[in-house]
């Protein structure tokens, strides 16, 4: 979304002055950090982002200027030494000169309807980052106001949407109550969990898609800065939160569905977006493993193996066999004892996880029961193999495929719909047309699935 700027001419054709010096106090506040945030909006590569067109100066009308009155938001200008009368009537400054709390602001959508927010103060002043319905204290991790929107949004959380991240009932707690208690100390999972309630109800509510991808949007924007400011701070004591962050993070992406010329472990160009977000959840595993899985966070043991079915046991044996030709294809034609050892790892690496995702569907399970397998696979890559998935070589683009058949077994999940397809399509239009004919297998599994 581009945002022009007003240029100066205009500005001096319709005012005596250049700029608001005698201007309410909300005026300036909202000039200040609007142009902030639009500079920071520019640092992201987040499509979408909120920005306002609106004039940012105050025409300084009393008692309400047209700004505050088309915001249908109260209108205070600070008193100058001396001077009476520089305020609207009932309006006055506490005496520490922090701005007086409104405990009821009506305000405006980003799409043009009304909002009511409700203030929550704590006894000592702080920064706030406002997104839209939201302000959170970036220092002490407290809300500072949250809207009826917003609360739309946490209320769906706290039902629906957290029931949608596991199915495992022992594990509901974590994801309906640990987390939103982690979410009122720490901005960022706050924000990040009410872009994931917005991706929910746009998927569940098509005709208000548009508003809630918004909300989302906004709220992921605040909430993926909030956890960048914190990086650099990582440590014992505050892993857990970033992790979960992170994990959010890579959810809401998925939920946010495919993007065009992103295919999650590679791109049209540059590195994938996807897989950066990955690295950042390794980086803070790899620095506080025993920490991060403790406690809450600690993973049961799952040794326990299911048989297979009839189905899925003659599903699997197609997938091995198609797999196996692969892993042939490559110790034939490739030479080179490097590049054989990393394509022949991830195959045996896939191998191992087939296995494993068909005994749980033998089991009933499918959907979000499998990402710790099929996000395992991910994780678990070289990076040697990254490189090669990045430079879109064949061997490693065939590979690739045969992944994405076991992530089409997602798509019970609502946030995982048509990723199989849109791996697969990268996939097709990058691969040479020689190895085109190794992907018909894939290609012909996850679109027939999708067609019956």
């Amino acid at each position: 979304m581009e945002t022009d700027l007003p240029s100066a001419k205009p500005i001096r054709a319709r005012r005596t002055h250049q700029k608001s010096r005698l201007g309410c106090s909300h005026c300036k506040k909202r000039r200040i950090k609007i142009l902030r945030h639009m500079f920071c909006f520019s640092q992201l590569r987040y499509d979408d982002l909120p920005s306002e067109t609106n004039s940012f100066q105050c025409d300084e009308k009393k008692p309400t200027c047209s700004n505050c009155s088309n915001h249908l938001i109260e209108c205070a200008y600070n008193a100058s030494p001396g001077s009476s009368g520089s305020q609207s009537p009932g309006i006055s400054e506490p005496p520490t000169g922090r701005p007086r709390p409104s405990r009821y602001r009506p305000q405006r959508y980003a799409t043009g309807g009304l909002r009511q927010t409700f203030k929550l103060s704590k006894s000592q002043p702080s920064q706030t980052t406002q997104s839209t319905g939201t302000q959170c204290d970036l220092s002490s991790g407290s809300i500072g106001t949250i809207s009826i929107a917003d609360l739309q949004l946490f209320h769906h959380y706290t039902i629906e949407t957290y029931r949608t991240m596991t199915n495992d009932g022992d594990q509901y707690h974590i994801w309906q109550k640990y987390l939103v208690e982690w979410g009122i100390e720490f901005p960022s999972i706050l924000h990040l969990i009410l872009a994931l309630s917005a991706l929910h109800l746009a998927h569940e509510q098509p005709i208000l898609r548009v508003q809630y991808l918004q909300q989302a949007d906004d709220h992921f924007t605040f909430g993926i800065r909030s956890v960048t400011s914190v990086l650099s701070q990582l440590n014992a004591e505050n892993c857990q939160k970033v992790y979960m962050s992170a994990i959010l993070i890579c959810f809401i992406y998925f939920g946010r569905g495919p993007r065009p010329k992103e295919y999650l472990i590679f791109s049209a160009s540059g590195p994938a977006e996807w897989l950066t977000l990955m690295h950042g959840v390794r980086l803070i595993v790899q620095t506080h493993r025993a920490k991060v899985f403790s406690g809450l966070l600690e993973p049961k043991s799952n040794e326990q193996s299911h048989d297979l079915t009839t189905e899925m046991r003659n599903e699997l044996h197609e997938h091995t066999v198609h797999t196996e030709a692969v892993q042939r294809l490559v110790e034939q034609d490739i030479s080179n004892k490097e590049d054989r050892g990393k394509y022949l790892a991830a195959i045996e690496n896939l191998l191992e996880i087939m296995r494993g995702v068909y005994e749980r569907r033998s089991a009933g399970s499918s959907g979000v029961d499998l990402m710790d397998l099929l996000i395992g696979w991910v994780y678990r890559l070289s990076e040697e193999m990254v490189g090669s998935l990045e430079r879109k070589e064949p061997y490693a683009l065939v590979i690739l495929a045969y992944w994405a058949v076991l992530l089409k077994y997602m798509d019970s999940a609502w946030f995982m719909s048509g990723w199989a397809e849109h791996v697969l399509s990268g996939i097709s239009t990058c691969l040479d047309e020689e190895f085109c004919p190794w992907i018909e297998w894939p290609m012909k599994q996850v679109y027939q699935t999708q067609l019956e």
